[in-house]
This record gives structure tokens, C-alpha cells and sequence, in this order.
């Protein structure tokens, strides 16, 4: 029999003690499973495991603080448990089995180089057929952290035991092109997605705010144009206020047309900047079988890819250009027979732009036509502003014709069937970068390709991206071990 001092019966009461208990299992739950990834050890870097503790500790602290938590608080503290349980996933497919491992280590330690060494990567498949960049993770718990008053920020992020100063993304590859290691140039561009959120938080209100009005103005008499022409159905004293309001949906229309077109076009910018021709081409082929003169109003704002290869084209400008270049004590023509396949296809893409069928999609509706105004008047700014956030050992743009030599030695190791690891013999060598075996590759493949169009069977292909990923994992060994190898010789 129920007490007599016992509370009367309440059905708000009677829920909370189920979510408790339903919220302490599930927070335990979560961290056992986070703690069961984090001691795997089948991740090819310690990234994935850097994610799991930031799950485990924070599952923890929720947990811990569940006594203190007001009830009105259960429902947002489950949400956030439901939440970091599905970053798990993340850590999941990054698995060895999952990823092209031998290039892993390599790639994050090049990532790491040109974003900042704060910077982590976890790099994993997903089925969408798209690349993308997701977190930063630390700073989205953070944020959903701090408004919790009962737990305090700073014992949250001691429990984390120093995690809470790294930033951890995650960069994901379409699944069915898990080897298709030289397509995975079009990471520069993903990590550009870091620099360009930069320059948009700092700059893009400032910037558009400055042209808004002469915008609007231009807006409201193409509307009042298109009323002349065809009067709405309304009396004429309200004609005035559905100008105002249409110009104000078109203005805002436009504004996000030059917010999401500047973040593609400064990621195009940071890719070809970091990685050169390798990343036109992976970006060429990647929009391939996609419309290339869609308005943005039709393509989740996205910039026509058109529009976006002459940009890209044009920053490989110098390395489109016959031209002499001096190596040394020796001079040398540019691009050279080995060269000069590729070369000759990237030229392709000056013919490519000539056409404006995607300048014509951008000027056939106001809201395109306003917002690629501004960017066209604004890009070399932009474009310089972005860049030069990036960390100083990133600061020159790769440049494919100064490396003609280093370019022309991995292609014939490729044509040798060996992977294109190295420059020069042991012990007078060095290690290849990841830059120049991916860039390399493409010389490689696309002179291949010239001289048979049949040449690209699976069998041909996979055997090029393995020779690739070989390729990657040697030079990372060799970079990281390579001099205390040559000290043991000694």
C-alpha cells in the first residue's frame, strides 16, 4: 500500500523518473560504446579515437550531472545525447576496412599542415555520392554545453583532457570511389570549406550590407517594370507594398545566392591553390556527368560548374602557358613531351569557359544576376583575403611548372609499374609529397588515356591507384622515419 505521507500521484512527476532512468542508461550506453571504439585499434591515425573520447566524456559529464538537472532541462538533455550518439557513425566508417588506409596517414598529416596542427581529420565513406566536410565537433557540443547552466563549461572541458583545444572535422568521400585515390583531390576543396566559413563570418555581412541598397533599388524597378507589364490583380493603391515585398524576398534570395556561391568559389580557390592542375582535373571530372550551366536558384545555390572551372582554370594560368623554366643551372621547356597530354587536356578547359551559357542561366533572373555582380566586382579581393589565412607554410600557390622535373621522374616510376614514393636512390633521396604523386598521377593517367581511349579498364585503373596509395604510404613511412633510418646506416 502507498505511504500516507506519500506525494499525491502527478503525471508530470510520474514521466520524469522514467526519463531519468531512461536518460542514465542511455548516456552509459553511449559512453560503453564509445569507449569500445575508442580501444579498437583497427583506425588507420588516432583521429577516430579522439572523436570517441570527446563522445565518451561528454556522455559522462551528462550522465554525472543528471541528479542536478531541472526537469524542464530532461528533454534538451536527451536530444544532445541522441545527437552525439549519431557522430558515433562517423567513427564507425573509419574504419580501416572502410577507407583507403595506406594514403590516410599521409593525407591528414598534408591536412594538418595546410589548416593548422590544432586541426584533426577523420576521413570516411558515405554512400551519397558527394564530398563534404563535416564539424567542427568540438565547438558544435560546446555550444550545446554552455547554455546548460547546472553543468559548468570549464568541467566539461577539463574532462576532456586537453581535447577540448584540438578541432576535429570529418571529411567524407563518395563509397564507391574508395580507390579512386587521384579523385580525391577534390579534399582541397573540402578543406577549403575551413578558410572560406572564415572569411564569410568576418566579411560577407559588412560587404553586402554596403551594397544592399543600390541592390534593392535595381530589384524594385525590375519589379515595377514586370507590374507595368502585367499588373497583379490588386488595387492599385497596394501595388506599392507587393513591390516591397517581393523586392524584399528577392534581395534576400539574393544575398544567400552570393553567400553560398562565395563559399564554393574560395573552397575552388584554397583546392587549386594547395593542390594545383590535380585538383582542376579531379573537380573536371567530378562534374562531369552534372549540369554545368544550372542557375544556382535550381542547384542548392551552388555556382554553375562552368562558372566555377574558368575560376579555377584561371588560377592554373602560369602552369597553362608554354614557357621556359629554369631548374638550377639548367633551363628547360615547359610542359615537356611527358608533360604535354595532360597539359594539352587542362588547356581544354580555356575552351570550356569561352562558352557563357552559364553567364546567360546567371543573367536571366535578377537575384543571380545581382549576386554574381558583386562577386565579379569583389573576387580578386576575396580571393586574396581567403588565402592568406591559410598557415604560412601554405602560402605559395603549387605551381606544376616548377616541379616539371620532380613531376617527369614519378610519372616514368609509373610507367615502370613501382609507385611514385620517391625522388632519387637511397640513401641521396627524399620523400615524394602528397601533391606531387597525385598531380603526377594525373600526368599519367591522362597521357595514358591520349594515346588509347580504351586504355581506362577497371583492371588498368585500379592498377594506377594502387601503384597511387603504395605510393602514399611509403612516402609518409619515409617521411616520418626516413633520417633515422639513414642515422641507424651510418
Amino acid at each position: 500500500m502507498p505511504s500516507i505521507d506519500a506525494p499525491p500521484w502527478s503525471e508530470d512527476n510520474w514521466r520524469e523518473s522514467i526519463l531519468r532512468y531512461q536518460l542514465r542508461v542511455k548516456g552509459e550506453t553511449i559512453e560503453r560504446l564509445a569507449e569500445k571504439f575508442e580501444y579498437a585499434g583497427d583506425f588507420p591515425t588516432d583521429t577516430p579515437v579522439s572523436l570517441a573520447r570527446l563522445i565518451k566524456h561528454t556522455a559522462h559529464v551528462l550522465v554525472d550531472h543528471l541528479p542536478t538537472t531541472p526537469p524542464d532541462q530532461l528533454m534538451h538533455v536527451n536530444l544532445l545525447l541522441c545527437s552525439i550518439a549519431e557522430h558515433l557513425r562517423f567513427v564507425d566508417r573509419s574504419r580501416v576496412a572502410n577507407t583507403p588506409w595506406s594514403m590516410i596517414q599521409y593525407t591528414e598529416e598534408f591536412l594538418e599542415r595546410q589548416t593548422g596542427a590544432s586541426n584533426e581529420f577523420i576521413i570516411r565513406p558515405q554512400w551519397a555520392y558527394n564530398y563534404s566536410l563535416i564539424g567542427e565537433f568540438v565547438e558544435v557540443i560546446r555550444t550545446k554545453i554552455e547554455p546548460l547552466d547546472w553543468i559548468p563549461t570549464a568541467t566539461w572541458k577539463s574532462s576532456l583532457c586537453g581535447l577540448g583545444d584540438q578541432k576535429i572535422y570529418c571529411l567524407s568521400f563518395p563509397r564507391i570511389e574508395r580507390l579512386n585515390c587521384l579523385l580525391h583531390a577534390n579534399w582541397g576543396h573540402e578543406i577549403g570549406h575551413i578558410f572560406a566559413k572564415q572569411w564569410i563570418d568576418n566579411n560577407f555581412a559588412q560587404m553586402w550590407s554596403s551594397e544592399e541598397t543600390q541592390i534593392k533599388n535595381r530589384i524594385e524597378r525590375e519589379i515595377q517594370q514586370e507590374i507595368q507589364r502585367n499588373p497583379p490583380p490588386v488595387d492599385p493603391l497596394f501595388a506599392k507594398f507587393v513591390v516591397q515585398e517581393m523586392a524584399a524576398d528577392q534581395v534576400n534570395d539574393a544575398m544567400q545566392v552570393a553567400k553560398d556561391g562565395l563559399t564554393e568559389l574560395i573552397c575552388d580557390a584554397i583546392g587549386i591553390h594547395l593542390l594545383g592542375p590535380a585538383a582542376l582535373a579531379a573537380a573536371c571530372e567530378f562534374s562531369a556527368p552534372l549540369p554545368i550551366d544550372e542557375s544556382p536558384l535550381k542547384c542548392d545555390m551552388y555556382p554553375p560548374w562552368r562558372y566555377r572551372i574558368r575560376l579555377m582554370a584561371e588560377m592554373c594560368g602560369d602552369d597553362l602557358q608554354e614557357q621556359t623554366v629554369q631548374l638550377g643551372d639548367v633551363e628547360t621547356k615547359y610542359p615537356g613531351p611527358v608533360i604535354e597530354p595532360f597539359w594539352n587536356w587542362l588547356k581544354e578547359t580555356k575552351l570550356l569557359a569561352q562558352n557563357t551559357a552559364d553567364k546567360e542561366a546567371l543573367n536571366s533572373d535578377i537575384r543571380t544576376r545581382e549576386a554574381y555582380r558583386l562577386i565579379e566586382d569583389k573576387w580578386e579581393a576575396i580571393r586574396a583575403q581567403a588565402l592568406q589565412a591559410l598557415p604560412r607554410e601554405s602560402a605559395e600557390c603549387y605551381r606544376l611548372f616548377k616541379r616539371v622535373r620532380v613531376i617527369e621522374n614519378l610519372v616514368r616510376r609509373l610507367e615502370q609499374d613501382t609507385p611514385p614514393n620517391e625522388i632519387g636512390t637511397w640513401p641521396d633521396n627524399s620523400p615524394a609529397s602528397l601533391e606531387n604523386i597525385l598531380n603526377a598521377a594525373w600526368v599519367f593517367k591522362i597521357a595514358k588515356i591520349r594515346q588509347d581511349p580504351d586504355w581506362v579498364s577497371t583492371d588498368n585503373f585500379e592498377k594506377l591507384c594502387r601503384l597511387v596509395l603504395k605510393a602514399t604510404e611509403v612516402a609518409f613511412v619515409h617521411s616520418t622515419y626516413g633520417e633515422q633510418l639513414k642515422n641507424l646506416e651510418e
